[in-house]
């Protein structure tokens, strides 16, 4: 509606000009017609909201694999409402806790950071291969055929990885669930 005020408005002045040099040729110059400008009041503005940002995902919207896996000392554990724990042991008073938030990351891996980190006694991981807080780790899973699975399924390891520095380092987790000792034996996870 506004548009067509302006066009129409155009036109009468496009009209008036054309007049005015008609009549400048033939005699005195006329006095032109005054024209309204129509000016659009907000409420008739056609309003689009921008685009808000979108909703960060919150950690248990990420969770694709949860339980527990170990190995050697190692202990993953991944629960549904989005967080874990990667523990090292060298015994019974020694170790380090990584307490973990899984984060939204493309590809197969589930990505957790590091919210947290616990070292106990003398710790169990060298200084080289402790990560500090806000480093990743991933863990990708891998299916592996085992005929005493509940249902025919493989199991599930887990293949953990973490950078400390310069240096990565990895370790492979068995489940620690749905195991006996040929499983364990092939699979090479150990007590």
């Amino acid at each position: 509606m506004a548009r067509r005020a302006i066009v129409v408005a155009s036109v009468v002045m496009t009209s008036a000009g054309a007049a005015a040099v008609a009549a400048t040729e033939s005699g005195p110059t006329p006095t032109l017609p005054v024209v309204p400008a129509v000016v659009a009041q907000p409420s008739e503005l056609e309003v689009f909201p921008a685009p808000g940002p979108a909703a960060a995902p919150v950690p248990a919207d990420v969770v694709t694999q949860t339980g527990s896996w170990f190995a050697h000392g190692t202990t993953l554990d991944l629960w549904s409402d989005g967080t874990g724990l990667l523990a090292t042991w060298v015994g019974a008073f020694d170790g380090d806790r990584l307490s973990l938030r899984l984060i939204p990351a493309p590809g197969p891996a589930t990505v957790a950071e590091i919210v947290a980190i616990e070292t106990v006694g003398q710790g169990a991981l060298a200084p080289d291969e402790r990560p500090g807080l806000g480093g990743l780790v991933t863990v990708i899973f891998d299916a592996v055929p085992h005929a005493d699975a509940a249902g025919g399924e493989g199991l599930r390891t887990a293949h953990v990885e973490w950078t400390s520095g310069p240096h990565r380092h990895a370790v492979d987790l068995c489940p620690a669930h749905g195991l006996d000792a040929a499983a364990m034996e092939t699979l090479g996870c150990g007590a």
